[in-house]
């Protein structure tokens, strides 16, 4: 096994991580520490920083002169190392946040945005942060393999991440995936496999792959510095609306970890003094064939009764999140909601989107659209409130599931039929194509 080098003899960043504490009991252990769950109760292990430190140091550097990548906020991650952060996520982080009239229009937002995370890079969807997170830690400790379960966006992250930083990446897939999601990360130089059980079995298996290998897990072993870079979605958003937060934040889940984090993420920034991020509601999103979060959020349970998942929004397909707990508290605590979505819905959604400000997304963008017009037609944004939903993801990666609307008919490379055909075109509603 590799020897993890001490840190005091490298450069260090500006981080202001400290310890590792239990989300549960409150047990503390060193940053050093391998663990990524409670010996005492199970639970997920957290992140500790110290904050008078961190306002400090922010003091020292303006926003205005912070790289524009997912480092922007370096003080609250957790990387101490400052070349393992050097070579990971450079290019992540800073998605847009795009103005939606068009689509507030249609569901009766005055003052909609849409943090667009289907533009991310290296890999299309907002895994890009937390996977940088894990791939840095990795190099952190000095070890050279990384593994990841994926329902398709860890996967392709850890793939381009990994090969960018010359580490070796194993994808593990559940069952039912979209075979695109394999070929992006073989493409990439991943060794790849699939087993046959849902998401939640994969990741059953894998831990005790970790636990039996030692080779690093991106979302298993790692997992207190992975959720970490979900926060960072927080951070811009905040940012990139002139340090005034949004009075409500749409947020589609699976694990967990993005509206946990990004809950945690609001509350460091009010601790810096750097917004005041309390008015912020934070409302979750899920496909009605799994929605162990949200039916638990709707039903006042403060626990999740785990699913099998049934729906064709592979990347919400997790019946047994890790960070459920989390996100209930997370939504409760700030005064959200929670409402879910068919996937008839969830791909009328992804259309909508498309027609109205030009954005692809996979299922997972669908279901935060379609729950964010129920929302909206329940009356839940008042008219001079600031909304944000996040697009988690890009739909180039999900094509083979989106319902066929037909191929276009072959026509003679002639004027006459092409202005035929083109008259023909006009006639029909948008989205109906010749054969569909």
């Amino acid at each position: 096994m590799t020897q993890t080098a001490t840190t005091s003899t490298r450069q260090r960043t500006r981080s202001c991580a400290v310890e590792l504490r239990c989300h549960r009991c409150d047990i503390s252990y060193p940053l050093t520490e391998t663990k990524f769950v409670c010996p005492q109760c199970g639970k997920g292990l957290d992140i500790v920083y110290d904050y008078e430190q961190a306002t400090e140091y922010f003091r020292e550097v303006p926003l205005s002169e912070r790289p524009k990548n997912v480092w922007h906020f370096e003080e609250l991650l957790p990387i101490v190392d400052a070349n393992a952060q050097a070579r990971v996520g450079s290019y992540s982080g800073y998605t847009p946040l795009v103005r939606a009239e068009r689509l507030g229009a249609e569901l009766g937002i005055a003052n909609l945005y849409i943090k667009d995370e289907s533009t991310a890079r290296p890999s299309l969807s907002y895994k890009d942060r937390v996977c940088s997170m894990a791939v840095a830690r990795l190099l952190e400790l000095g070890r050279t393999e990384l593994g990841c379960v994926s329902t398709g966006n860890v996967g392709s992250s850890v793939a381009s991440l990994c090969a960018a930083a010359g580490v070796e990446a194993y994808v593990c897939y559940p069952n039912r995936l979209e075979q695109t999601k394999a070929r992006i990360c073989r493409a990439l130089g991943a060794r790849v496999f699939q087993v046959e059980g849902n998401y939640d079995e994969a990741n059953r298996l894998c831990r005790e792959v970790a636990e039996t290998t030692g080779i690093e897990w991106t979302n298993i072993t790692l997992r207190p510095f992975y959720a970490e870079g979900a926060k960072t979605a927080a951070f811009e958003i905040v940012e990139q609306l002139g340090m005034t937060p949004p009075d409500h934040l749409l947020i589609p889940a699976a694990g967990g970890t993005l509206s946990s984090r990004v809950h945690k993420g609001l509350n460091e920034l009010k601790l810096l003094g750097l917004a005041d991020t309390d008015r912020t509601r934070i409302h979750i999103a899920q496909p009605t064939g799994c929605d162990p979060i949200s039916s638990a959020i709707i039903d006042g349970r403060p626990e999740i009764d785990a699913v099998v998942p049934e729906t064709l929004a592979h990347s919400l397909a997790i019946g047994a999140p890790n960070d459920g707990y989390l996100v209930i508290d997370a939504v409760l605590t700030r005064g959200g909601t929670a409402d879910v979505a068919t996937d008839p819905e969830i791909f009328e959604a992804i259309d909508l989107l498309a027609r109205t400000e030009g954005i692809l997304t996979e299922p997972a963008g669908g279901t935060t659209i379609a729950v964010l017009g129920k929302l909206a037609a329940r009356g839940r944004f008042a008219a001079d409130e600031t909304v944000v939903a996040m697009i988690t993801g890009n739909g180039l990666k999900t094509l083979d599931d989106h319902p066929q609307k037909g191929w276009p008919e072959g026509i003679a490379c002639e004027l006459d039929p092409m202005i035929s055909a083109l008259e023909d075109l006009k006639s029909r509603p948008v989205f109906d194509e010749p054969g569909a």
